[in-house]
């Protein structure tokens, strides 16, 4: 099971460390099965070969680092666009407050540029990847890969599927947020939203490796990434300064609205963490990006 468990955390790493190292550590982890420290330890190698990779991973056809700088964007962009419907969910009722707070209404707007910008991105720069995959798997009848874009789709379903059993069997919430509706609704919803992320966020990636596009369509998703990046650096920046202002105001977002009974105070600074990796990741990627449209 360790083993299993330590092949299993090699997908973390990037691909050109794969690509290079995969094969010896695969070996490594069958004769010597890691302990939990050393499980750990691949975690957090996996993370320092992403901020810090070497240079002979680097190094590699522009195509592919093309193709791996435009997965990282939409990741983060998947990332922070969790952390933006977590602040649409709870600011619903905050129009008062943001009326008596400049700041808040500026943060609202920024979020919402940047939720523009990065819809009008992820068209520009994902369809026609979209649309040279959906023709490859029609082409060649590759059900793997119509697997593979058909995976969104079907996490997608299987949330409002479980959301709709665990609301129809659930114990009802009344005014509060009782254990037992937390426990068999919230949690459960929370770990499938998630999930239904994760594949979102990942799939495209796999995808583009199934598929391998064309340098033109690379090159246009790294431009268009530039402005993605943008968006989510517009998000993050938002929500940072949203969440100060907030806390400010003093009596403003206490009441027990978020997931297992969390103020909006506590749900919205929880949500800052993720957004700002997800705006510091997305301009590494797009640094790379740009260096590898303009070396292809």
């Amino acid at each position: 099971m360790r083993t299993r468990l330590g092949t299993l955390l090699l997908a973390l790493y990037p691909e050109g460390w794969r690509e290079r190292y995969g094969e010896e550590m695969r070996t490594l982890l069958e004769d010597d099965p890691p302990s939990a420290g050393g499980l750990a330890s691949l975690v957090g190698g996996a993370a320092r070969a992403h901020v810090r990779p070497r240079r002979s991973c680097r190094e590699g056809p522009a195509t592919s680092s093309m193709r791996l700088s435009v997965g990282a964007l939409f990741a983060s962009w998947i990332l922070v666009s969790v952390a933006g419907a977590c602040f649409a969910k709870e600011t619903e009722h905050m129009d008062a407050f943001e009326h008596m707070h400049p700041l808040l209404s500026a943060a609202r707007e920024m979020i919402a540029w940047g939720a523009g910008l990065g819809a009008l991105a992820v068209a520009v720069g994902g369809l026609p990847l979209l649309w040279q995959a959906l023709a490859r798997a029609g082409r060649t009848r590759d059900r793997r890969l119509a697997l593979l874009l058909a995976f969104p789709a079907l996490a997608g379903a299987a949330l409002v599927a479980l959301a709709a059993f665990l609301l129809l069997v659930g114990p009802a919430r009344g005014a509060r947020f009782p254990v037992a509706f937390v426990l068999t609704i919230l949690v459960p919803l929370t770990l499938g939203a998630l999930a239904c992320a994760l594949v979102a966020a990942l799939a495209p990636k796999a995808v583009m490796r199934r598929t391998e596009p064309p340098a033109r369509l690379l090159r246009l998703a790294c431009w268009a990434g530039q402005a993605l990046a943008l968006a989510t650096v517009l998000v993050a920046c938002g929500l940072l300064l949203y969440v100060p202002a907030l806390w400010s105001l003093g009596g403003a977002g206490t009441a027990p609205t978020g997931p297992f009974g969390a103020s909006t105070l506590v749900t919205l600074t929880l949500a800052l963490a993720p957004a700002l990796a997800a705006g510091a990741a997305s301009l590494v990627a797009a640094a790379r990006a740009r260096r590898a449209a303009l070396a292809a």
